[in-house]
């Protein structure tokens, strides 16, 4: 029994030590293994220090080099790998943030090859008092209303005449706040004055006299105006996405060959639509008699100002004359010398987008209601929609579809307060904690932010240097034994001039300030400079990563091989 268990025990002694040695030479042979790989890795690095072509490595791998050598040269070699990085992403920030250069033309641009620019008329009058006193309805419809002192159809016309007049605390709001586009439109066409009463029928275009029926009715927010030299509503305005009670813009059935983009076609003849420039100087523009009727003004509608409002803009812009406008005043000989202002953009910033070169090629962005994108085309059309989040409700003048309803006096101070706050709104979206605003706020914020309404790429704007004096039309008719009608003796009058100052202008365009070339070209320059980097270095570090380990690996397994068979033989 007992040399029984101590045969067991000896059994089980050899076991342990049989298994404690196969455990110590797997351990030694992964040691074995680890330092074999280490050697190869620590060989390997110091044939690339040793064979690299960038500068200070090759005294890093040199076996004769000391240690303290060896420190400072990693040193400095990572002190200029810092600072070429820093050095790129400096270039690198400026070709992202601001790769748009502006510049002017290298030579000048006659002004025949720009469209003259578009002229907006609107008489300060805009309510005739002599076919609708507003100022006697007005004080009904506010005082005697419940005293039916006037008629249903009074007080609507009082409403809808309302949205057009001078801001005055007068004004009646407490009305309907929705009303039907296609009244309140007849309601304001049948007290705007016509064209016939405020323009003299002796209007000169290029020292010939002009038709009245140039002048084409537009509708805007200061009521009926009248535009000349701007494009068809057909080529304007996407008619099938708007309403159809009423027209925006009379169509002048006038086809043209100019486009913002692309400028007049080569073959255009020199009498085109719109009218080309002509030239420079008062004869060869636009001269204009503009009267007003001092029965009709009223100051409640119209304010203490009597005159007109004019704007100049490209033919392709719906005109907006409660942003842009210069006032002409009565009684006075107003000459207009204008400036044109033209910026293009080179084709080759169409491959960055519209946030980097800060503007839009027609093809980028779509509107709704326009075919033609400017940035006041753009805003217009933003107003509408951020109104109609804002107030369920938009201005009868605003473009608009068929499915939005019209704004009448009870949402006037809305439509005020929603003009404002598009202004505002980035800096109210940085105030405002609209987590905890109601839908319609958060819905008109998201309308405002998705406007983005940067300029277009090719813009056309005429800025004007204004020059008057006295014009007393009644003493010019006795000097020259004219018959001055009686009649006419208490309208007042003014005459208008507008044309080029000079017969040539300085393009102003963006191109790019880095290209992919330059780009590349300035890092390369920076990478050269401070570590001799080039295009065979990103070769060369490729071939260490690849070609060069497989060809190791590959020699490693052949030379196995051979000792395998020199084994066999022998």
């Amino acid at each position: 029994m007992e040399r029984q268990s101590r045969s067991k025990s000896f059994g089980n002694v050899r076991d342990n030590d049989l298994k404690t040695n196969i455990e110590s030479t797997a351990i030694d042979n992964v040691k074995i293994k680890r330092a074999r790989l280490s050697s190869s890795i620590k060989q390997y690095l110091t044939d690339y220090t040793t064979n690299s072509n960038l500068h200070g490595l090759k005294y890093i791998g040199e076996k004769e080099r000391t240690l303290v050598e060896k420190i400072f040269w990693l040193i400095m070699f990572t002190c200029c790998v810092v600072c070429c990085a820093l050095l790129i992403r400096k270039v690198w920030e400026k070709w992202n943030y601001s790769p748009v250069i502006v510049s002017f033309a290298e030579s000048s641009t006659p002004v025949f090859k720009i469209p003259y620019p578009a002229v907006t008329l609107c008489p300060e009058t805009n309510v005739m008092q002599t076919v609708f006193n507003y100022t006697k309805y007005s004080h009904l419809y506010v005082n005697n209303f419940e005293k039916q002192n006037i008629t249903l159809e009074e007080a609507r016309l009082v409403e809808d005449v309302s949205l057009i007049c001078w801001k005055n605390h007068y004004a009646p709001l407490n009305g309907r706040n929705f009303s039907h586009g296609n009244e309140t439109v007849e309601n304001i066409k049948k007290i705007s004055p016509k064209i016939e009463d405020v323009m003299v029928d002796v209007s000169i275009w290029k020292s010939k006299y002009l038709s009245l029926s140039s002048f084409l009715p537009i509708l805007t927010e200061e009521g009926y105006c009248y535009t000349f030299n701007t494009i068809d509503a057909d080529q304007l305005l996407r008619v099938e996405n708007l309403n159809t009670d009423y027209n925006y813009l009379e169509p002048s059935n006038k086809s043209h060959t100019w486009t913002l983009e692309n400028g007049y076609s080569p073959k255009t003849p020199l009498e085109t639509y719109p009218h080309r420039g002509p030239g420079h100087g008062e004869n060869t523009g636009l001269i204009l008699i503009l009267k007003v009727t001092n029965q009709d003004c009223d100051f409640l509608c119209s304010g203490p100002t009597q005159g007109f409002k004019i704007l100049l803009h490209s033919p392709a812009e719906f005109p907006r004359l409660s942003q842009q406008f210069f006032r002409v005043p009565l009684g006075r000989d107003i000459s207009v010398a204008v400036t044109p202002k033209m910026m293009t953009t080179s084709e080759g910033l169409s491959n960055y987008s519209a946030f980097r070169r800060q503007c839009y090629f027609p093809y980028e962005r779509y509107l709704k209601y326009f075919k033609v994108y400017t940035q006041t085309n753009c805003e217009t059309e933003c107003l509408t929609n951020f109104t109609y989040a804002k107030c369920g409700c938009v201005h009868f003048a605003m473009p608009h579809g068929p499915d939005m309803r019209l704004c009448s006096v009870g949402k006037r101070n809305c439509m005020d307060d929603a003009r404002m706050e598009l202004i505002t709104i980035e800096i109210q979206n940085e105030l405002d904690d609209t987590m905890h605003a109601d839908d319609i706020k958060r819905e008109a914020l998201r309308v405002a932010i998705n406007c983005q309404c940067l300029p277009s790429c090719t813009s056309i704007d005429y800025g004007e240097e204004i020059s008057q004096g006295n014009f007393n039309v009644e003493a010019v008719a006795n000097a020259y034994n004219l018959s001055f009608n009686k009649e006419k003796q208490g309208d007042s009058y003014t005459q208008v001039k507008i044309y080029f100052k000079e017969a040539q202008f300085i393009k102003v365009q963006r191109s790019e300030l880095y290209g992919q070339t330059d780009f590349l070209a300035n890092c390369g320059g920076l990478l050269g400079l401070f570590l001799g980097f080039s295009i065979l270095s990103v070769v060369e570090i490729l071939y260490f990563l690849t070609l060069r380990i497989y060809c190791l690996c590959w020699s490693s397994r052949q030379n196995k091989k051979c000792n395998y068979l020199k084994k066999d033989i022998e």
